[in-house]
Order: C-alpha cells, then sequence, then structure tokens
C-alpha cells in the first residue's frame, strides 16, 4: 500500500478530534441535536486551520447511518464513502478549477435530484472566493431558495473576495490560528504512535514554524522524520527548514548590545556561506526581538509564543534594552526585509540594517527621559538643581510683572525699569511662563520694528496681517519671543510663517535667533516708546475697503473672520 502522508492520515473524523476549533464544533454540534441545520455554511479562516475537515465531518454527521449524529460513526458505509471521497452524495468542488458561469449551472441542474443513498446532498466547494462574478450571481437564487435536500459549505481563505450578497444568505463560521501548545499536543500525539523519539523543543520550532496551521505542522512533522532516521532533534529540523537556530540569534544579539560591528559582520558572512535566505534570517531576527519586546513590556504571558527562548535568556537579553531600543530595532528589520527583497545586492542592504542597528543601539533612546535619568551624574543633578532655581526666580519675576501692570509697561517703555526689572513688564499677562533670560530692552523693539519694515518691503503683507495682534516679549541667546492671541493666530505663526518671521528678524539682526510663540492670556495695547516716530495717520473706514458694499449675510461672516483672524485688512492692489 502507498504511504500515506501524515496530515491525512491523521485528518480528524469527528468533532472531538478537531483541534483548536471549539466554538465551531461545539455550534455545529448544538445545530445538529436541535435539527436547526441550515441549508449554506460559509467557513472562512487561514489556511491549514481545518475548514475542508470539518465540512467532511458535516457531510458525515447528516448522512451516517446513525444520524443525523453529533458522532458519526466513520463505519457505515455513507461515512466510509465520504472519508474515501467517492460518495455519491457528497460532491467536492475545487473553486479556482470550476470558477465559471457553466460550472455553477450544471450545479443548479443536479441540484434539483434527490440524494442517491442519504439524507442530504452536500456541495463542498474549497476555495470560493475563485468562483467569477457571472458565476456568484448565477449560485445567488439556489443559494435563496434551496432544496430541502441540499446543503451547501463553502470554504475560502479570503472571504473579502466573498460578495456580501452571498455572505448574507449563509452561516458565517470563522476558524481561528490554531496555538502553538495545540499544535504541540497533537504532534507530541503523533510521534509516540509513530514510535518516534523527539525532542520538545524540536516540536515546538516546528509548531511555531507552522504559523498556526496543523497540516502545516504535520507536512512539516513528516519531512523531519525521514530526514532524522527515528530520532528528531531540533539541529535536523533547523537544518530542513533553512533556520539560523536561536544560538546564533543569541550571538547576534549580544554583539549587537556590545555594539561589536566586526563581530557582526563576520557572523553575516559564516550565515551566507551555509546557504540561508536572507529574507529567513530578518524575519528569525524579527521573531526573537518580538519575543525580547513582550517580555520586555509583560513579562512570562500565557498564551504568547517567545520563539523558542527560555525565560533566562528572555531575561538576560532583554535587560539590555529598553522598549524604544527594541520597537525601533524591529521597524528596521522590517525596512530590511523590503530592501533585501529588491535589492540587486541583499546582502548589503542585509549589512547596512545590522550596522545600523549596531551604531545606534547607545542613541536610540538619547532622548527619553527615562535614558536620561539612568545616566545622569552628581554633576548634572546639581546643574539640574541651579536650573531650577532660576526658573522659581524667573517665575517670582513675571507673577510681579501681573502685579505691576500697565503702570510697569509704560515706565519701562521710558526707560525708568533696572534692566534685571526688564522681564516684569513683558507686553501683557500669558497663560505659559516666560523662557528664563528673555528680557525687552530697547534694543529688541528697534530690531522688531525693523523687522516689522523689512515684511512690508518684502512684500509679506499675510505675514504682517498675521502679527498685527501680536506683541514682542523679548529675547535671549536662542530665541525671540512673540506673544499672539489664544487660538488660530498662534498655530499659523507656528505652521505657516515661522520660516519668514526667523530669515526677517535674523536679517536685520544678524542673531540667528529661533522664533517662540507664546500665548496672551490678554492683548495689550501697543506702547509708544522714547524716539519712537509716531504717524499720524487716520484709521481706515468701511469704505476704505468696500465692506459698507457688504450684503447683511457676508458682513456677518466677515465680523466672525475679524473676530478670528484680526482686522488687519490688506486692499487687492497691495498682494499682487
Amino acid at each position: 500500500m502507498a504511504y500515506k502522508a501524515l496530515y491525512r492520515k491523521w485528518r480528524p473524523d469527528n468533532f472531538a478530534n478537531l483541534v483548536g476549533q471549539d466554538h465551531v464544533s461545539r455550534t455545529l454540534a448544538n445545530a445538529i441535536k436541535t435539527g436547526r441545520i441550515g441549508h449554506a455554511y460559509l467557513f472562512t479562516g487561514p489556511r491549514g486551520t481545518g475548514k475542508t475537515s470539518t465540512a467532511k465531518i458535516l457531510a458525515k454527521a447528516l448522512n451516517c447511518e446513525q444520524g443525523p449524529t453529533v458522532e458519526p460513526c466513520n463505519k457505515c458505509e455513507a461515512c466510509q464513502r465520504i472519508n474515501a471521497g467517492n460518495s455519491m452524495d457528497v460532491f467536492e468542488i475545487d473553486a479556482a478549477s470550476n470558477r465559471g458561469i457553466e460550472a455553477i449551472r450544471d450545479l443548479r441542474e443536479n441540484v434539483k435530484f434527490a440524494p442517491v443513498s442519504g439524507r442530504y446532498k452536500v456541495y463542498i466547494i474549497d476555495e470560493v472566493h475563485m468562483l467569477t462574478s457571472e458565476a456568484f450571481n448565477a449560485l445567488l437564487k439556489t443559494l435563496e431558495e434551496p432544496p430541502a435536500h441540499v446543503v451547501f459549505i463553502m470554504a475560502t481563505t479570503e472571504i473579502h473576495k466573498v460578495p456580501a450578497t452571498i455572505q448574507s444568505r449563509c452561516q458565517r463560521y470563522d476558524f481561528k490560528r490554531i496555538t502553538v501548545d495545540d499544535i504541540l499536543g497533537r504532534l507530541n500525539m503523533v510521534v509516540e504512535d509513530m514510535g518516534v523519539e523527539a525532542e520538545e523543543d524540536a516540536l515546538r520550532m516546528i509548531a511555531v514554524k507552522a504559523d498556526g496551521g496543523m497540516r502545516d505542522a504535520l507536512s512539516i512533522l513528516d519531512q523531519c522524520i525521514a530526514l532524522s532516521e527515528q530520532r528528531l532533534t531540533i539541529e535536523r529540523v533547523q537544518q530542513l527548514l533553512g533556520l539560523v537556530g536561536k544560538e546564533w540569534l543569541d550571538k547576534l544579539v549580544s554583539a549587537l548590545q556590545a555594539r561589536n560591528g566586526a563581530e557582526v559582520l563576520a557572523m553575516v558572512d559564516d550565515i551566507i556561506r551555509s546557504g540561508k535566505d536572507l529574507q529567513q534570517v530578518l524575519g528569525e531576527l524579527g521573531l526573537h526581538f518580538r519575543g525580547l519586546m513582550i517580555f520586555k513590556a509583560a513579562g512570562m504571558v500565557d498564551g504568547i509564543d517567545y520563539y523558542s527562548q527560555k525565560d533566562e535568556i528572555l531575561k538576560k537579553q532583554s535587560a539590555g534594552f529598553s522598549q524604544e531600543q527594541i520597537v525601533w530595532i524591529i521597524r528596521r528589520i522590517h525596512e530590511a526585509v523590503n530592501e533585501v527583497k529588491w535589492s540587486p545586492q541583499p546582502r548589503i542592504a542585509l549589512e547596512a540594517a545590522l550596522l545600523e542597528i549596531c551604531q545606534r543601539e547607545s542613541s536610540i533612546n538619547a532622548s527619553s527621559p527615562s535614558s536620561r535619568q539612568v545616566a545622569q551624574t552628581p554633576a548634572e543633578d546639581g546643574r539640574i538643581a541651579q536650573l531650577e532655581a532660576k526658573l522659581a526666580q524667573v517665575m517670582g519675576m513675571i507673577k510681579n510683572g501681573a502685579a505691576l501692570g500697565g503702570n510697569a509697561s509704560s515706565n519701562m517703555a521710558a526707560g525708568n525699569v533696572p534692566q534685571k526689572q526688564a522681564i516684569q513688564v513683558s507686553a501683557a499677562p500669558t497663560s505659559t511662563p516666560t523662557p528664563a533670560g528673555v528680557r525687552t530692552t530697547e534694543d529688541g523693539l528697534e530690531l522688531w520694528d525693523k523687522t516689522l519694515n523689512y515684511l512690508r518691503t518684502n512684500g509679506k503683507d499675510q505675514v504682517m496681517a498675521c502679527i498685527q495682534n501680536c506683541s514682542f516679549m523679548g529675547m535671549n541667546e536662542s530665541y525671540f519671543v512673540l506673544g499672539s492671541p489664544k487660538g488660530v493666530i498662534k498655530g499659523l505663526l507656528e505652521r505657516l510663517y515661522r520660516r519668514n518671521l526667523e530669515e526677517a528678524f535674523n536679517a536685520v539682526s544678524g542673531l540667528g535667533l529661533s522664533l517662540m510663540c507664546q500665548e496672551l492670556e490678554a492683548v495689550p495695547e501697543p506702547t509708544p516708546r522714547k524716539g519712537a516716530i509716531q504717524e499720524d495717520v487716520p484709521p481706515p473706514t468701511d469704505e476704505d475697503f468696500g465692506i459698507s458694499e457688504l450684503t447683511e449675510d457676508a458682513r456677518e461672516n466677515l465680523d466672525k473672520a475679524v473676530e478670528v483672524f484680526g482686522d488687519g485688512f490688506v486692499h487687492r492692489e497691495d498682494i499682487q
């Protein structure tokens, strides 16, 4: 007798043997017990999770001589014929090969006839998403009003390709990926039945590689047993599957932690000489760091696979990285997979990615608070204490400035306030503290006037309209500060006009400062300064801008715009 593959030999023959799909088997069993048998079922889920096997079990449960029953006997003629695939009442249709409308028309003609020997005619349509649109349309009427003796069971791995009109006429069952522990339990049962000695780590590696599919796991086990000569080891499994192995991964992670670029390159050379696929190498490395990420975040979690790593190894390696570093490394590995796939020199892409991880490992998290706290020295602690003291002093000065109010502003403008108290007379009360060291001086105000003239001269009317309700708050060694009303104005300054303002201010000052915007609780009236040139310009009227000609609705919209953006009207000819 010809050898029978393990995935065929160990195909479940009843609901009790269906692994990892308890929610499906329990629901179908209850439907059979209560006699609520649907006319159409739609099974969806990843490959190798038991969709076709469940369809055959359901067909046997309906046509068994002892049934309809939850436990088909697998001994009667009907069950044996279904198991052998030659039943006259159960039809298995491959939609990938019979996807046209003619095949569905033949099906529609045949469903009218009664079963030959069983209770039901069962049509199992595998990969139903492969049917054409015309074929689906031809199937609709039959699914909506099928004969009483017909049951349709459709299986697909791509449910999104099945039209909604088909799905709405079926009972849908979603098959989930089988867990590593469930697959491992079935593999142990298989090797015990075959009398094969197998290492636990080897079987777990197979279960992980199967990616939730029992059929894939049994196929891999079949190959490994043929190679291992009655003793299955993890080395044999790695050799057959082309895996790099956890020992190599452990060494590579240690080299990355030590930032040893030479060792990393040597390990890459060794793995390439051994003929390993580079995408497979990156895939395993990504799974390895995934295990470190999960362990770093939550420790050992029941039901989560850590890619065949032991607790002590996970604990040791995860301690060498921060969570932010691990996440960044995983992202870089995913980028490298695409680079290796499309690069004319995949080796260079792999080496570049690993060297980048190796070199940036120490600086990935340089700006995070946690890393700074770990790296702080006593000298840095003292410097931080001094900065905190200065900040407290500045906050007190700001409060005093708010108490002085407008009189302080006028005194400062007249030059009667000492330099150290200049910060107390910032233009208006603010909702956030003024940056330390920012001072409002005559020189600074003069530079701001020159900046405004620069903007006017260069035709920056939109910038001028945006900043007309803003106040110059002062400057320090790094920033010049503008106070702006709360709301839209601050966002416009920071997003749209920051570059224009910085170029203008630095062009007239030559200081190279950056703009900092600060929200004001109230917009102050501009205060005349000593020596400032005052122009006696009458205020514009509605006629100047044509506002008097607007309709009532247009005028209301304009008022709302003025409320949000200010009343910095610009003549049309000025912006041409």
